[in-house]
């Protein structure tokens, strides 16, 4: 559990961006405040906003979509805040919730199937991402965000795994992925057209509502695919470098 301090930043044009500190372990330690971020896009920030998280000394900012999506929705803000920006050049559709639309648009039932399949997806596409990832955290690259479009698949994959490699119990786990239905404004994304999203509106909000859910049978998935398709969580961890070490490591970072 989390305490009841509020882990969405006080950002004008922020979207679903909150600090992942607060939650218990299972023994008994809690996640640092200030030192894990996670995000969708921040092209909508305001000056104000980049100076904020400017504030907040974040070191590494590590974007986790597609070269086209960072060129539609452009992070501006770490270059002059001294924030250390990595990306990734390419091309798997993971993630990339524009996709699924492509074509004959699906009815809800197929939507939310699909979405379902995304998850085992993301676990093989973004294992590179999470390998760096991980890696900065490791060498105390601190405080570190990353994001995708929504954040809530790709990152809310990644926040999963750092979550359970701190100690961090399943059904907080869980807890703190279903947020976005709770921070993230799709709406406004909308009519903004941010992350490429404008073009939804002629679209069945019945069929977008499993697209922009972070639904918990989602990372049921994941946790699922961990298991069956990659040996365990841990086997999976130590393919993108996260071994004992790395764990000890991270807990001593990042916990109190």
């Amino acid at each position: 559990m989390m305490s009841d301090m509020s882990p969405l930043l006080p950002l004008e044009g922020g979207f679903n961006l909150r600090d992942m500190g607060g939650y218990r372990t299972a023994d008994g330690r809690t996640v640092k405040r200030g030192m894990l971020f996670r995000s969708g896009v921040m092209s909508l920030l305001t000056e104000a906003d980049e100076a904020h998280l400017a504030g907040l000394g974040i070191a590494t900012v590590c974007d986790l979509r597609r070269p086209g999506e960072r060129k539609r929705d452009p992070t501006r803000w770490c270059e002059p805040a001294g924030a250390f920006y990595w990306s990734r050049d390419y091309s798997e559709s993971s993630g990339v919730l524009g996709e699924l639309l492509r074509g004959a648009v699906p009815n809800a039932e197929r939507m939310r199937e699909m979405m379902i399949d995304l998850y085992r997806e993301i676990l093989v596409d973004h294992a590179p991402s999470y390998r760096f990832l991980f890696d900065r955290l490791a060498n105390g690259h601190v405080p570190l965000l990353f994001n995708c479009s929504a954040g809530k698949d790709r990152t809310g994959v990644g926040a999963a795994l750092i979550l359970a490699v701190l100690g961090v119990e399943r059904s907080a786990i869980v807890e703190d992925y279903l947020l976005t239905n709770r921070f993230a404004d799709f709406d406004r994304l909308l009519a903004s057209g941010g992350a490429g999203i404008g073009r939804y509106s002629e679209i069945d909000p019945a069929v977008l509502q499993p697209l922009f859910a972070a639904d918990g049978a989602y990372l049921d998935t994941a946790f699922d695919s961990l298991d069956r398709d990659h040996g365990g969580i841990d086997a999976y961890l130590a393919t993108i470098g996260v071994d004992d070490a790395a764990k000890t490591r991270l807990r001593e970072l990042l916990l109190d």
